[in-house]
């Protein structure tokens, strides 16, 4: 089975519950039949439930658009369907997706990724009519003959009701049943986008769609033009945010990977198996270069006509200083191109416009993982240090697709070959690179030794209280000695604990690298023993580092190097076994099974702990999400009425003191539940997401 796609009873319950609030109760009770019977054909699921076929058909219409299913149809014709862990769990991450995504393109590239999100996945030219509608009935018409999921989508797939920076969900149809989502104003996607810092439809919560408008054309994320929009799309789609949707997309893995087998095997073997054990194994890699091929295909960007840009735009909305800091991925007016992505309408064709788009998931995880190093570097080695890592990893994430290769060459480099062999050169950054992309508002001398600093500009001295008197601006320092700076900050980053860059050669400047496995190693290993620290203090620490780098060690062994007793020990392994975080294996010497004749090995496995803190975590955003269901049902009036709207907006005017103090108290408790609740994800993403199976030690 896929890694991704490893379903366990507490991530089945979790998903449940975010799909119930994202989605509603029936699009729900179809998604909790798939995850309490896995893989069903639709006649399976009628039997299964007490709902009808036409309920289920449109449960299934909406989990389909938005990807948390996988379906496929066999010899006989019948339609499988099978859930996509991965993307279910990603409902929670929707608003630091926006969040991201604003961070790096601006107000306007977040506005669009929305309401993909909300959408699911739409055509071009759905998305475009909804933000620029053709006044003209007949200009409408023209866009129905594209084929959206395997159906042919009408208006409302798109842009019915739809104004732009605001998104309502969508009609689908799955077997010719159409079906709104289940969705209301007050469930969890408001509170999972606004918690973040970016709503999907722009409005404040319990507000209405014009509201929403209003605020986000204030704020300057509205898009004004249709050049504008194809420009922020096909930007995205260059950076890979924004990816193809295509018919392999819907396959599970075991399906995918039969389809595959199936091609290989009719090419290159003619349609019989290999029978000897060499052949297999150089099918095995065929199989994995072709799945390869497939999932790439998926975020190619399509040749779109271009022309010129005439004049200067708005970089979607985006300030002054971010737009410096992250320019590593900006769109730049002098350098880029207008995709045209209509074009075909002006010469009678469709070329382009029935292109169905949706959002990457896995560029996703990229930018997490980003986020995450960037803050853990801020607190070890400061902020200074962290925004200059920032930027290495910002000028990265175009070439980086994905956190780890779910499938990877079988067939090792030839180590005559060197490392140069095994490393892409666009993975690595240079100091003067990231001199020339970095925010020259940035004190670049903050976070350093004074003496380095003075090695470095020659000029200046250092008092006795080790600070540095400095005549010269460190804000307009020349070109060269910002590098020169920059690299004593790399030079922090390689010397720390974690290896945040390692060097690689010399070409002009220094060449770093950044080697992301073994970091993640590194941080799984330290979320494992600030677990254990707060479970079972320094001791529970102290074994497990003795057990990582001794191995296997037998009571004996283990007593010596804890420099405990026996009887002490044994409850203490005894505890640490039952929480899932060391392993025990009983060896017997002689025949006869009998304690006192048997070797009783302690070893610890860094897979198996990773595994356990995973489930402890999703067990938590569960409680956190009863929690807050539990909560809003105590105040469930009283937010009824402040959503009303003669009373959005003039709050003090209607409510009484009581309703007020009731409304800010679920305000705040509401925000710590949240907080909390996307602490957990963080703690997810970075012991699954960011590194496949781990091999001990």
């Amino acid at each position: 089975m896929s890694y991704l796609q490893r379903e366990t009873p507490v991530l089945a319950e979790l998903c449940t519950f975010l799909v119930e609030d994202l989605y509603g109760e029936l699009a729900a009770r179809v998604f909790s039949i798939l995850a309490r019977d896995g893989r069903q054909t639709l006649a399976a699921i009628v039997r299964a439930s007490y709902l009808n076929g036409r309920q289920i058909k449109h449960g299934l219409a909406v989990l389909i658009q938005q990807h948390l299913l996988f379906h496929s149809a066999s010899d006989s014709q019948l339609n499988y369907y099978e859930i996509d862990w991965q993307q279910s769990y990603a409902l929670v991450r929707y608003g630091k997706m926006l969040r991201l995504v604003e961070n790096r393109f601006g107000k306007k590239a977040a506005n669009v990724v929305s309401n993909l999100v909300t959408l699911g996945h739409t055509r071009l030219v759905d998305l475009k009519d909804a933000y620029f509608p053709h006044p003209d009935p007949a200009d409408r018409e023209e866009s129905k003959g594209g084929q959206t999921n395997g159906t042919r989508p009408d208006k409302r797939n798109a842009s019915a009701e739809r104004v732009n920076g605001t998104a309502t969900q969508t009609d689908v149809a799955v077997n010719g049943s159409a079906t709104k989502t289940n969705g209301t104003a007050n469930n969890i996607p408001s509170e999972l986008h606004g918690a973040n810092g970016a709503k999907a439809n722009g409005a404040p919560d319990g507000g209405d769609a014009v509201e929403g408008v209003e605020s986000q054309d204030e704020q300057g994320s509205i898009i004004q033009s249709m050049d504008e929009l194809y420009a922020i799309i096909y930007h995205l789609m260059q950076q890979g945010w924004i990816m193809k949707v295509e018919g392999t997309q819907y396959l599970s893995p075991g399906d995918l990977h039969e389809m595959a087998r199936k091609a290989v095997v009719d090419e290159g073997y003619g349609g019989n198996n290999p029978t000897g054990n060499k052949d297999k194994d150089q099918l095995a890699a065929l199989i994995l270069q072709r799945k390869r091929y497939i999932r790439d295909e998926w975020s190619t960007v399509p040749k779109f006509p271009t022309r010129k840009r005439q004049a200067l735009e708005s970089d979607y909305g985006r300030a002054t200083k971010r737009l410096k800091v992250s320019s590593a991925n900006e769109w730049s007016s002098s350098r880029d191109d207008v995709a045209i992505l209509d074009a075909g309408y002006a010469n009678g064709q469709n070329a382009h416009s029935d292109l169905v788009i949706r959002v990457n998931p896995e560029k996703v995880a990229v930018g997490m993982r980003t986020e995450q190093l960037a803050d853990l570097v801020e607190q070890r080695l400061g902020a200074t240090t962290a925004q200059i890592y920032r930027v290495m990893l910002y000028s990265l994430e175009k070439n980086v697709s994905r956190c780890f290769e779910e499938w990877p060459d079988r067939i090792n480099p030839d180590p005559d070959a060197g490392i140069d062999a095994s490393i892409d050169h666009r993975l690595l950054v240079t100091a003067r690179d990231v001199a020339k992309q970095i925010d020259r508002s940035i004190d670049l001398f903050e976070g350093l030794d004074p003496h380095a600093v003075m090695q470095v500009i020659r000029k200046g001295h250092v008092d006795k209280h080790n600070c540095l008197t400095l005549a010269t601006d460190p804000y307009n320092i020349s070109l060269d000695d910002r590098t020169k700076i920059i690299d004593k900050h790399i030079q922090l980053l390689s010397d720390d604990p974690f290896h945040f860059v390692t060097w690689h050669s010399r070409d002009g400047y220094s060449q770093w690298r950044v080697e992301f496995e073994e970091i993640t190693k590194a941080i799984i290993q330290q979320q494992i023993e600030n677990t254990i620290a707060g479970r079972k203090g320094a001791l529970g620490v102290k074994l497990i580092r003795a057990l990582k780098k001794k191995g296997k060690l037998d009571e004996r062994q283990t007593c010596n190097t804890m420099m405990m007793s026996a009887q002490e020990l044994r409850g203490f392994v005894n505890d640490m076994t039952v929480q899932g975080l060391i392993q025990t294996q009983e060896v017997p010497r002689v025949e006869r099974r009998e304690a006192k004749h048997s070797m009783h090995l302690i070893w610890y496995d860094r897979q198996r702990a990773r595994e356990k803190l995973l489930h402890d975590a999703y067990k938590s955003m569960i409680r956190i999400l009863q929690r807050i269901a539990s909560e809003r049902g105590k105040v469930q009036e009283l937010l009824a009425k402040a959503a009303r709207t003669d009373v959005v907006g003039n709050e003090e005017k209607w409510l009484s003191r009581r309703e007020l103090a009731g409304l800010r108290q679920w305000k705040e408790l509401h925000e710590t539940l949240l907080l909390q609740l996307f602490r957990e994800d963080d703690l997810v993403a970075s012991l699954r997401d960011f590194i496949g199976p781990l091999i001990s030690p």
